[in-house]
């Protein structure tokens, strides 16, 4: 599992490749925690994500919530048709929307 971690501007941009679960989310994590002061949006690029589990998801849902206590979007992006089937069952989508409610 490898996350690049791009920043321009007010963006920060996370290219996630390969599986995120329990055995590889740390470098998913680290990348997270070291987001800049100042950052503004947050776009997470699963188009080369393979496979997630529940912990790979509870990483994402720990995202929302550093974005809601720092104040910046985040945006997720090139999700595969079985992953984003997944994100709607578990639910991430509607706490990602929730939270942005509660920020505005």
């Amino acid at each position: 599992m490898e996350v690049k971690k791009e920043r321009s501007n007010n963006i920060c941009t996370l290219y996630v490749d390969g599986v995120l679960d329990y055995s590889t989310m740390e470098p998913f994590v680290e990348k997270v925690r070291s987001i800049e002061e100042g950052i503004e949006k947050v776009i997470v690029d699963f188009t080369d994500l393979e496979f997630i589990d529940s912990t790979g998801i509870g990483a994402i849902i720990n995202l929302v919530h550093e974005a809601n206590t720092k104040q910046f979007e985040v945006e997720l992006c090139g999700i595969i048709d079985e992953i984003k089937d997944l994100f709607e069952t578990i639910g991430v989508f509607q706490i990602m929307e929730a939270l942005q409610e509660e920020s505005d």
